[in-house]
């Protein structure tokens, strides 16, 4: 009867446990800047342990996020999926180290499977990404011949730390450990897993690390500054600012201005105005000016457009004010002078026809008084 307690009482033990980790992750995980999966855990011997931890770092120039999802499991080493957790997090900052799977598994006949991706995409920035510096399966697999690549591999302060002094006891099942990928000079990136751990003979260790670094154009803007109104053949500056999303000036790059179909370039000045000098049209109207930056490595590319309005000049021999034109200051709309003096000629008119009509019969009147 005490027997079948606590087969009952164990049972419900790990049937509990199952459902918690399916909730979430479980304590031995942390998601942060520093994240981290099952360190010193499951040392009995016949476990089994995965973590797989997936990071999606965006740096930008006044900081970054970062997506991280990390998958766990514990089981028996030959079914370590019995139960499993996936959590995702949204960080307000990029993630620099993820340490997992260290020192664990030591019980003998362990599996241990263990991965870590990483992708930092730089947006308007360059990532300086050279190769990734590798220390791994250094005192390992009791020196067995084993499939870790690259391999030897032992630089110090490495971007991959991984696979050291692990897989150790006899009857080594296998060990394979891969690290491939760049590291950023802009944002360093650490991983140090699988290390110090599945000792104690009859172990399967298999562990990966991989990071990416990618840059993306950032967004921009190109405003025209420019004049909107000009006289027939008149010398005109055209001006344009380039700035980041962010109202950073962008310097030292290449705009085009096209008017009338002539086509002029300049590079933006450490304030981003690039500017050009024209000839406006000859014939009065409206022109479409097309400014445009063809974009780089680290800008997106961004056209915009303005229209030069090309008038004679006023009676006065100067050009309206563009800050503060008016309908009535356009030439041929509203009540100009001439339709004024028009109004004001025909009501002399007709005043005039009056008093002639008038004058006609006065006399009849007076004739017809002075015939009775």
């Amino acid at each position: 009867m005490r027997r079948s307690l606590a087969i009952l009482l164990t049972g419900g033990l790990l049937a509990l446990g199952s459902l918690a980790l399916a909730g979430g992750a479980s304590a031995d995980t942390t998601i942060a800047p520093t994240t981290t999966c099952s360190n010193g855990v499951d040392n009995t011997g016949g476990l089994g342990l995965i973590c797989e931890v997936t990071i999606v770092n965006t740096i930008t120039a006044s900081g970054g996020s970062a997506k991280v999802t990390v998958r766990e499991c514990h089981g028996a080493a030959g079914v370590p999926e019995t139960a499993c957790s996936t959590k995702t997090t949204t960080l307000t900052k990029p993630v620099t180290a993820v340490t997992q799977c260290n020192s664990s598994i030591n019980g003998g006949g362990g599996t241990l499977r263990c991965s870590v991706k990483v992708t930092n995409t730089f947006v308007g920035l360059t990532s300086g990404a050279t190769a990734a510096t590798v220390n791994q399966c250094v005192g390992s697999g009791d020196g067995i011949a084993n499939t870790c690549d690259p391999f030897p591999a032992t630089t110090t302060g490495a971007t991959i730390t991984q696979c050291n002094g692990s897989a150790n006891g006899g009857t080594l099942v296998g060990l394979t450990c891969t690290a491939t990928g760049t590291k950023a000079s802009a944002l360093s990136v650490k991983i140090n897993q699988c290390n110090d751990s599945a000792n104690g003979g009859g172990a399967l260790v298999i562990c990966s690390a991989n990071i990416i670094n990618k840059a993306t154009a950032g967004s921009t803007t190109l405003t025209s500054t420019g004049p909107t109104v000009a006289a027939p053949g008149a010398t005109v500056t055209l001006r344009a600012t380039l700035k980041t999303s962010a109202g950073v000036a962008i310097a030292g790059k290449t705009v085009t201005f096209t008017l009338h179909g002539v086509t002029l370039t300049a590079k933006t000045a450490s304030s981003g105005v690039a500017s050009v000098v024209t000839t406006a049209p000859a014939p009065t109207g409206a022109y479409r000016i097309r400014i445009a930056f063809a974009g780089d490595t680290t800008h997106a590319a961004v056209t915009t457009s303005a229209t030069l309005s090309v008038r004679a000049a006023t009676s006065g021999g100067a050009l309206p004010n563009t800050d503060t034109l008016g309908t009535t200051d356009v030439p041929g709309s509203g009540t100009t002078p001439v339709v004024l003096v028009g109004i004001f000629l025909a009501a002399l008119l007709v005043v005039g026809s009056g008093w002639s009509r008038r004058s006609i019969r006065r006399p009849a009147t007076t004739s017809t008084k002075a015939h009775r």
